[in-house]
């Protein structure tokens, strides 16, 4: 199998986030009510375990970055893939949802955020507005993540399976 070109991701991850947009979220564990809120590790995560499955040779990069807040406290956080020279941010627009007393006004003059934000790894927005704490590696199996998580994520993901699109 080859890897996937950068259109093939990019399309993937939109297509994914239309089924969790679709989805009952009280029949998936890791999607809450609230999403896009809040949800954007676990929804990178429930990604990462599709493309990998869709995609064994390839390794994906989870971002974590933080910001600060109008205080200057690091209490913004957000969590973004990168996959070859791709940078993709499944709930990018929770920022816009988000009240701007939570903020910071970087993120609120960056309004409006799509659902799904992609761009170069180093020029997305993402880059600007969030400091880089920390970088996941993933890999087929995704072996770095504990038992007990990897089966709540793959009953979280054989329930999005199950929403259909109509596109």
């Amino acid at each position: 199998m080859t890897d996937p070109c950068i259109y093939e991701v990019i399309a993937e991850a939109k297509k994914f986030r239309l089924k969790l947009d679709l989805s009952k979220k009280a029949n998936i564990r890791f999607i809450t009510q609230d999403f896009p809120v809040m949800s954007c590790k676990l929804s990178s995560l429930l990604f990462t375990y599709h493309a990998l499955k869709k995609w064994p040779s390839i390794v994906i990069y989870g971002v974590s970055g933080i910001a600060s807040n109008h205080d200057g406290d690091d209490v913004i956080s957000h969590y973004w893939l990168e996959c070859q020279e791709i940078a993709i941010d499944l709930t990018a627009d929770q920022y816009n949802i988000i009240e701007e007393k939570n903020l910071n006004k970087e993120i609120i003059l960056s309004r409006p955020f799509n659902p799904v934000s992609t761009g170069s790894i180093g020029s997305m927005q993402n880059y600007n507005l969030f400091k880089i704490s920390y970088r996941d590696t993933y890999i087929c199996g995704l072996p770095e993540l504990a038992e007990d998580f990897l089966d709540d994520l793959y009953a979280s993901y054989e329930a999005l399976e199950g929403v259909a699109l109509f596109t």
